[in-house]
């Protein structure tokens, strides 16, 4: 760089391209520096423009400031230039903040289109992979990861796919017993359906949540597969000491895996929050019994046995009896 003067394109490509190492490394100060001075420079080619812009909206993400990485990012991808690895790299990171974001529609959008510009790319697979599964859509979650499998993927992608398979998967001992594994950050996810053919939900498992918290969109899906009712109004106290306002309703079918809960509760935030994870707690648990090995990362979930009461006999009317005559009253009673 230090022969050529800066308005030759070589020096900015250099520029750009040591502005990405120091970016690489960790070292944003000099980053910042160098992409300055190419950005400064005017007269850029639209690839040279589209990469210096994308990579802008990267160190903005390092700052915490993600509107001025969306907007970086959605000028460099309405730049005109032939790179369609760029191209599908840019809406791969648009993809990627809009994800962070809780906007799940619109990153796969984007890695739906990058996809398409670099069908070869592991990455995109895999981050479309966790956006189907953030939206629920199990099994497109589960294609696109077997496919990140079969391409020979680098290290970040293998991973992002291994884990949502990890989740998904899920060993079915019988009936009334399934084994799931907890994730790298130790939390445990499961699916919950509101019918028993009805589509799976993505569900924290927290043992020690008093409650189960759900998406006002959730609640409004679920309405269509079983019975809701509004029971009244409370607060839920949040680990920061503070309190948020809540509705409260019956829901009178859910099923963990296979596994009956039987009528539960749950509640929906009545201020609107950040979109987050629908969480199951143990109020919805009453019927299942939890056993957590940390050391392996697996847990066990099993259906209790029922009671002694559920099982006591109940007066059945003989068949094709309308009004029961006095011998079946007489085994009515003592049935009693």
């Amino acid at each position: 760089m230090g022969s050529l003067a800066l308005n030759n394109e070589f020096t900015r490509t250099a520029l750009l391209a040591r502005a990405q190492a120091y970016y690489e490394k960790g070292d944003t100060m000099d980053a910042w520096k160098d992409l300055k001075k190419v950005l400064d420079s005017g007269g850029l080619s639209g690839e040279t423009l589209a990469s210096g812009l994308n990579l802008r909206a990267l160190l903005y993400l390092k700052e915490a400031k993600a509107s001025q990485a969306l907007g970086d990012f959605t000028s460099a991808i309405k730049i005109p230039h032939n790179n369609d690895s760029l191209k599908s790299v840019t809406l791969a990171n648009r993809g990627i903040t809009f994800l962070n974001m809780g906007s799940f529609g619109k990153a796969i959008l984007d890695f739906n289109r990058a996809i398409e510009l670099d069908p070869k790319s592991s990455f995109n697979y895999a981050a479309r992979a966790l956006a189907n599964l953030r939206t629920d859509r199990v099994e497109q979650a589960r294609r696109d990861s077997e496919a990140v499998m079969t391409m020979g993927p680098d290290p970040q992608s293998l991973r992002l796919a291994s884990s949502v398979l990890n989740e998904i998967n899920f060993h079915k001992v019988d009936e009334n017993c399934v084994v799931t594994r907890i994730n790298e950050d130790g939390q445990i996810f499961v699916q919950v359906r509101f019918s028993l053919n009805g589509r799976p939900h993505r569900f924290l498992l927290d043992t020690g949540a008093t409650h189960s918290l759900i998406d006002k969109s959730l609640l409004k899906e679920l309405s269509h597969e079983t019975r809701v009712k509004e029971i009244g109004k409370g607060l839920v106290h949040l680990a920061d000491g503070s309190s948020l306002p809540v509705t409260r309703y019956s829901v009178e079918k859910a099923f963990l895996y296979q596994m009956r809960l039987g009528p539960i509760q749950v509640q929906t935030m009545d201020r609107k929050t950040k979109r987050s994870f629908n969480l199951l707690g143990a109020g919805s648990l009453k019927n299942l019994s939890i056993l957590i090995d940390t050391s392996r990362k697996m847990v066990q979930i099993k259906q209790k046995p029922p009671s002694f009461q559920e099982l006591t006999l109940k007066p059945v009317r003989p068949t094709g009896t309308t009004t029961p005559n006095s011998e079946s009253m007489i085994n009515y009673n003592r049935l009693k």
